[in-house]
């Protein structure tokens, strides 16, 4: 087996034939939208919301342009878009709903 072929050159997210799988986007999406769910226990775990989110988008639009896998690399990678469009907008939400409840608490 040559060197080369032991060696990693671009993201781990990759079919054999070349072509990613999706599955990267889908996590970071579904790990953006899930952290949401940490307000009552971590608070401060919900601001890991907003570069999930980020990241679940920016990798799945990436995803889609180099070409997902299939069918289910598509799914994958819109998923992990939506969730983590989700991520982001709940953490707005969330930023809103904290700016809010300080300005009122104050007066």
């Amino acid at each position: 087996m040559r060197s080369d072929q032991l060696t990693t050159t671009g993201p781990l997210d990759l079919a054999p034939g070349g072509q990613e799988t999706g599955m990267q986007p889908l996590v970071l999406g579904a790990a953006a939208f899930l952290v949401l769910g940490t307000l009552p226990v971590l608070p401060y775990l919900v601001l890991l919301a907003l570069p999930l989110g980020i990241a679940a988008v920016t990798s799945g639009v990436r995803a889609l342009r180099r070409g997902a896998a299939g069918t289910a690399g598509r799914v994958a990678s819109v998923t992990g878009i939506s969730l983590g469009s989700l991520g982001v907008l709940g953490w707005a939400a969330l930023m809103i709903l904290w700016y809010l409840v300080d300005q009122a608490v104050s007066r």
